[in-house]
C-alpha cells in the first residue's frame, strides 16, 4: 500500500511538471514562446522608433543613464543610475540621444 501511494505520488509530480519543462525548452522554429527573448539587437540613441522591446540590457562598465520612450507612452522618461549589466523589463519604442549616457544599449525581442 505504501508502495503504490509512493509510485502515485512520484506520478503525480513528474505528470505535474511535464508542463514546466516542455515550456523550458526552445520552441520549433518559427513558433514564439512567451516572456522568452528571441532575438538581440543593438539599439542607438535617436534613431527613431523601433518595434516594441520586451527590455533591454546595459551593457555599459559604470552606472548611465537612458532616455527612454515607453511602448504606450506619450513623453521620454530618462531612467537614472541604471546598472551595468541590467536587464530591465521595460517595453520601449525609443532611445533618445539626449539625456542618454548609456553606450551599449540592447534590445530584448
Amino acid at each position: 500500500m505504501v508502495r503504490r501511494t509512493f509510485l502515485a505520488l512520484v506520478g503525480a509530480l513528474l505528470y505535474g511538471a511535464l508542463p514546466a519543462i516542455a515550456l523550458a525548452q526552445n520552441p520549433p522554429n518559427g513558433q514564439r514562446t512567451i516572456n522568452q527573448v528571441s532575438q538581440i539587437r543593438a539599439l542607438t540613441p535617436g534613431s527613431g522608433t523601433f518595434v516594441a522591446t520586451k527590455g533591454f540590457y546595459i551593457g555599459d562598465a559604470t552606472a548611465c543613464n537612458v532616455a527612454v520612450k515607453g511602448a504606450q507612452d506619450a513623453s521620454a522618461v530618462t531612467l537614472l543610475n541604471v546598472q551595468s549589466g541590467s536587464i530591465y523589463p521595460f517595453s520601449i519604442i525609443q532611445l533618445l540621444s539626449s539625456g542618454t549616457s548609456c553606450t551599449s544599449v540592447f534590445g530584448l525581442y
